[in-house]
């Protein structure tokens, strides 16, 4: 298992309420695990829009050249 960090976030209201009703859903054992599964679907979601960038760059420099 990797060394795990311990940090502080702060979260609004709403927020909160949305983290426990993901505990209660019973599919994650703890707002860690919530916060994790989080990061990985925005890392994926970050990684696609890098992607579509250079494309839309590597497309254009080839209609110029």
């Amino acid at each position: 298992m990797s060394v795990r960090r311990t940090v502080t976030v702060s979260i609004t209201p709403e927020q909160d309420v949305l983290l426990r009703a993901f505990l209660a859903s019973g599919r994650y054992r703890s707002i860690s695990e919530v916060l994790r599964s989080a990061l990985r679907l925005l890392e994926r979601d970050e990684a696609a829009t890098l992607a579509v960038i250079r494309n839309t760059t590597a497309h254009r420099e080839a209609d110029r050249g």
